[in-house]
């Protein structure tokens, strides 16, 4: 089957929705050598990836993932791709807290640094989170405290596999667009910041056929996974009753001022930490706070919070200052299952 799917690949021909789900099964079965999956990997990349083949190789991962429950709220996940060599904060991972002390659960999918310094794993990690909790802790985690990390090797251990060679490779992939949309705790509601446009574009049109009520997909200045207050943010927004829109957001969306990227520059594990803990506990009011707000706002609307995003701006605000957003980190850090 692989010899087929590669040599359609190199002839540049998109694969169906069911040889996508098929050829991850067997990558997933660990059927595929890794020079067969480093050709595929490079002949997708080459070729350009359709949202046919998202979505196949997506439902495929989902279909074989541990999975938990959500206590019937609510439940959103806000990550990226990765990718985009910003060299930022893990912003997401701040808004993930702001989000649950605003109300709303969170389901946080993530994993150890790929291709930058520091991924969600690893600063959690280092502001003292058990990032390995059995699947059961993490759905105890979610419906106890609003706030979950899951991990995902915990959660797709098949795509053991397919971890080497993504390593090996150590540029962008078809597999950097599928972490965020197999999420183990099924969410419907979810922020996607992606490395350019064009994935953006595709990740919306296969959202349809992955069950999403409201996903919205960001990308800044066409290269950055997250809303950053620099430039312009286009947005690619699937409503499942009100269908796909795009449209443009910027610091002056927010009414906060523009932030320079060294204002928002991560580095290690114990420096994102820092900068994570400046903006929750200490609650420093710059680009960092300015930013964190932003995406949170965006996550707040996407969870149908208010339709209104200055009411979700400052409910966001309001997380951080009452200190819900810093007590959430807290309780999770406590958490012993």
């Amino acid at each position: 089957m692989i010899k087929n799917i590669l040599e359609k690949v190199i002839a540049k021909q998109h694969l169906t929705f069911d040889e996508s789900f098929k050829v991850m099964n067997s990558i997933m079965n660990g059927e595929v050598n890794n020079s067969q999956l480093a050709g595929l990997l490079i002949g997708l990349k080459s070729k350009g990836k359709s949202s046919t083949e998202i979505a196949g190789f997506a439902s495929a991962m989902r279909e074989r993932s541990t999975k938990i429950k959500t206590n019937g709220k609510t439940t959103i996940d806000v990550c990226g791709t990765g990718g985009d060599n910003s060299g930022t904060f893990n912003i997401s991972t701040a808004v993930a807290f702001v989000v649950a002390g605003a109300g709303i659960s969170v389901a946080k999918h993530g994993n150890r640094s790929i291709s930058s310094l520091c991924g969600s794993a690893d600063v959690l990690q280092e502001l003292g989170i058990n990032i390995n909790l059995a699947p059961e802790q993490a759905e105890s985690a979610l419906h106890k405290i609003g706030i979950a990390f899951l991990f995902a090797p915990n959660f797709h251990p098949a795509m053991k596999h397919a971890a080497p060679v993504r390593k090996e490779l150590g540029v962008k992939t078809i597999f950097n667009m599928l972490g965020p949309l197999t999420n183990p705790a099924g969410v419907k509601h979810q922020l996607i910041g992606t490395f350019d446009e064009r994935a953006a574009e595709l990740m919306c049109a296969a959202a349809e056929y992955l069950g999403f009520e409201k996903v919205c997909f960001v990308c800044t200045n066409k290269r950055f996974d997250e809303i950053l207050l620099k430039g312009e943010t286009k947005v690619f927004e699937f409503d499942r009753k009100l269908g796909t829109k795009t449209y443009v957001i910027s610091n002056e969306t927010f009414s906060y001022p523009k932030v320079p990227l060294e204002e928002i520059a991560g580095g290690d594990a114990k420096t994102n930490a820092e900068i994570i803990l400046s903006v929750l506990k200490d609650k420093t009011l710059n680009g960092a706070f300015y930013t964190v707000c932003a995406n949170a706002a965006m996550a707040l609307y996407i969870a149908n919070y208010s339709n209104d995003l200055e009411v979700c701006k400052l409910a966001a605000e309001a997380s951080i200052h009452s200190d819900l957003a810093y007590q959430k980190l807290i309780a999770l850090r406590d958490f012993a299952g």
